[in-house]
């Protein structure tokens, strides 16, 4: 079963055409890799899908309803969440208040109500920071839930940055370059963190990523592009001894 469809998908930059023709269908509940070589337009894609910009040509499907022309916020709304390249927290908001910040689009007392705890949204207060917490332990962040979010290790961050994604509530989880700066220490928590969101928390996840062991470790399905062209698509062992894939990474010769 399909949770998210992109056709036809083009992205233009003046003379430059940044995603070109892309076609897939991500499966739900599963794991979805898109990776090729730098310049390859994946990041670019991922803007598309979550309305940073809006596409110059063709459609994106969640769910069965057209997400095109809506807002990033509205985007968010609908289900889908993610994490960027360059970590962008609240450096001088507490771990509990970053994902507390994610929560905002389901409460009632919208997010400065929540955080400015007014007596009459006291409440919803105590449940989102309920849920905030567990959250948190879910990450394995809820020791430092009151420490400011820029005082946190490279790999913190990374993981309160999905946890704040997570509080969005998602049906898909958007992860661009996760592991990226990692050591390897903090690379193995994240594959095992990632696995437990797609096995327990039902959710699709589609990741950006450079580090090929991990993705062959964690994907599902891979697309992949090159130059915004989608050059092949399938499980890992297709992708592995694809003559085109190859070609892209290492060069023609090594193809051949």
């Amino acid at each position: 079963m399909t949770i998210l469809k992109v056709t036809n998908l083009v992205k233009r930059f003046g003379g430059l055409t940044a995603v070109d023709k892309v076609d897939f269908a991500f499966p739900k509940g599963k794991i979805s890799a898109v990776i090729g070589p730098n310049g390859a337009g994946k990041t670019t894609f991922f803007n598309v899908i979550t309305g940073i910009y809006q596409p110059d040509e063709g459609d994106i499907v969640l769910d069965g309803k057209s997400i095109l022309n809506l807002k990033p916020h509205q985007i968010t709304e609908r289900g889908i969440a993610r994490t960027f390249q360059n970590i962008r927290l609240f450096g001088s908001m507490t771990v509990l208040e970053n994902v507390m910040v994610g929560m905002h689009i389901h409460l009632k007392a919208g997010l400065f109500g929540t955080l400015l705890r007014l007596p009459s949204n006291r409440a919803e207060e105590n449940r989102s920071q309920e849920e905030a917490y567990r959250l948190l332990e879910y990450v394995g962040l809820e020791t430092l839930l009151n420490e400011q979010a820029n005082s946190l290790s490279y790999g913190a961050q990374r993981r309160l940055e999905i946890a704040r994604a997570l509080a969005t509530q998602p049906k898909v989880l958007l992860l661009d370059e996760p592991a990226a700066g990692m050591n390897p220490r903090e690379t193995v928590e994240l594959i095992d963190l990632i696995k437990r969101i797609r096995q327990e928390l039902d959710i699709t996840i589609i990741l950006i990523e450079h580090d090929m062991k991990l993705v062959m470790e964690l994907s599902d399905y891979i697309l992949v592009l090159d130059y915004g062209t989608k050059i092949a698509e399938g499980v890992p062992e297709e992708i592995r001894s694809n003559p085109r894939v190859i070609e892209a990474y290492l060069g023609k010769s090594a193809a051949q």
